[in-house]
């Protein structure tokens, strides 16, 4: 029901009010009543009521000064005033700070309802719009949270993202998730906010985000300078959010971190944390140890390092019914969207690790799958671009394996003899290939015994001269079909690999 409260110096005027209209029909509550203006600002910020009747005329705070020092504050219930005939003046005054309705003396039955049907209309439609707004703004910044701890945003959006939350360089930051209960991000915005109140947690700034099928995160940030970030304060803040639940929730939390770089860390701590849950019935807080980051993927004993071993060693044939195997996994319900992209996201990390190791380019391979082009909610899309993406790099390893570099060599230069008339350089073939472009030249210069450069120039000056021997072509027609746009420069590598020029050794 909505709140109701009276203001008059009459009390004879307080008691026909209160019976005037069926008040409980209206929906409406009396919460107060007032015999002048100075009891009636006390009693509106105790009661907080949705609407006020007030007489114009009453003594030590009128009316107006009433209206008035509500529609400066942040609490603005709806006025309704009324007064005798000889104050209309005196009203049209307070009609200019947004009072709801005007009311003479003496009051009509007719006429109050017809008010207060008004303004309880007026209070629902603006709730309902402030409710949507409310929700609306919840959403967004539970995305923003959450695309800054997964790193989803440009370096332009994070920079933004950290102006609007207000999270600095010196910030100390922690992150908890929370899993077993199903809630929308106003009602998660709601529970931080009365928590925030609470003397014990005033340092405390939540932001909630949404982290999966119901799971739930809180970005807690702290003043660089504070109290000592502990897990009793920890503890203390995740129990009493925990009452706010209406089923049981388990909770995991990150380490403490200085400074906005370490936001997605935090976010994969608190996600090896819940991972590395010993009981996952218990009510108990996980915390993140340090030695669990070798942990922050885990899943049933040898399956990740079976299929790292099989994409590194190019066996495609296991590779298909390990990954199928993996993905049955992430099927089950309770496995959320954040905790199949770390598990991904970390095989590929150790992949990226393994390629600079084999001699490869990894920021060739990071640039094609980091951000995912997939998210994990679509789990058959997903795992048919998963299936895609390591069957490559496979076939990679399979390629870049020490007993088959003839191969790759091979393969780079059939790569030259279809290109060569191109603009080509070894980073080019290099990245077609997915390798170092410094390593395959090595390999070049190890079976040719020549410089990658060396080698084509030889090539294309091959060409140039069946085609000075068996066509019209001027030289510099020749000069551009053999892949040189400089006339002088094919003239020079011509002379300096056969003793004569172009134009001698086409007459000869």
């Amino acid at each position: 029901m909505l709140k109701v409260l009276f203001a008059d110096d009459e009390p004879l005027m307080l008691e026909g009010l209160r019976f005037l209209v069926d008040w409980e029909e209206l929906d409406f509550e009396v919460c107060g009543e007032a015999l002048d203006g100075e009891d009636a600002l006390q009693l509106i910020h105790s009661t907080r009521p949705d609407l006020v009747i007030t007489d114009v005329r009453m003594p030590v705070i009128d009316g107006l000064e009433l209206i008035k020092k509500f529609a400066e504050s942040d609490f603005q219930p709806k006025f309704i005033i009324f007064s005798g005939y000889a104050d209309f003046e005196y009203a049209k005054e307070a009609l200019r700070y947004g009072v709801s309705n005007y009311l003479t003396k003496p009051l009509d039955e007719r006429e109050l309802t017809e008010a207060l049907q008004t303004v309880a209309e007026q209070i629902r439609a603006e709730r309902k719009l402030a409710s949507r707004r409310e929700a609306v703004s919840a959403f967004i910044q539970a995305e923003t949270v959450s695309r800054l701890l997964m790193r989803e945003n440009t370096a332009e959006e994070v920079e933004e993202a950290l102006k609007t939350l207000s999270i600095h360089p010196g910030s100390r930051i922690c992150c908890v998730l929370a899993q077993g209960d199903s809630l929308d991000s106003s009602h998660l915005r709601r529970q931080v906010y009365s928590l925030s109140v609470e003397e014990m947690f005033i340092n405390i700034t939540a932001y909630p985000f949404m982290a999966g099928t119901r799971k739930y995160g809180y970005l807690l940030v702290f003043p660089a300078e504070g109290p000592e970030l502990d897990r009793r304060m920890l503890a203390s803040w995740i129990n009493e959010m925990r009452t706010q639940f209406s089923r049981q929730v388990l909770f995991s939390v990150s380490l403490e971190h200085q400074g906005t770089a370490f936001l997605n860390t935090a976010y994969n701590e608190a996600l090896a944390a819940e991972l590395c849950r010993p009981d996952v019935n218990t009510p108990e807080i996980s915390f993140f140890q340090k030695q669990d980051k070798d942990q922050m993927a885990l899943l049933p004993a040898g399956m990740k390092k079976s299929l790292l071993q099989s994409v590194t060693e190019g066996q495609l044939e296991p590779l298909s019914s390990q990954l199928s195997d993996v993905f049955k996994i992430f099927s089950a319900d309770s496995t959320s969207c954040a905790w199949i992209d770390a598990f991904l996201s970390n095989i590929k990390a150790e992949l990226l690790r393994e390629i600079e190791v084999r001699g490869g380019d990894s920021a060739i391979w990071a640039d094609k799958w980091f951000p995912p082009r997939v998210t994990a909610c679509c789990l058959p899309l997903l795992e048919r671009q998963t299936m895609e993406d390591l069957h490559e790099v496979a076939e990679w390893f399979a390629s870049a394996d020490n007993n088959q570099e003839d191969t790759l060599v091979t393969t780079a230069i059939d790569y030259v003899r279809a290109h060569y008339q191109e603009k080509l350089k070894l980073q080019d073939i290099a990245k077609h290939l997915h390798v170092n472009s410094a390593y395959l030249g090595q390999r070049i210069k190890k079976r040719y015994g020549i410089s990658f450069n060396d080698f084509l120039h030889e090539y294309r000056i091959e060409k140039a001269k069946k085609l000075l021997r068996r066509t019209d072509m001027c030289i510099s027609d020749i000069s551009e079909r053999v892949g040189y746009s400089d006339a002088d420069l094919f003239a020079a590598k011509f002379k300096a690999l056969n003793g004569v020029s172009p134009s001698v050794y086409k007459k000869g």
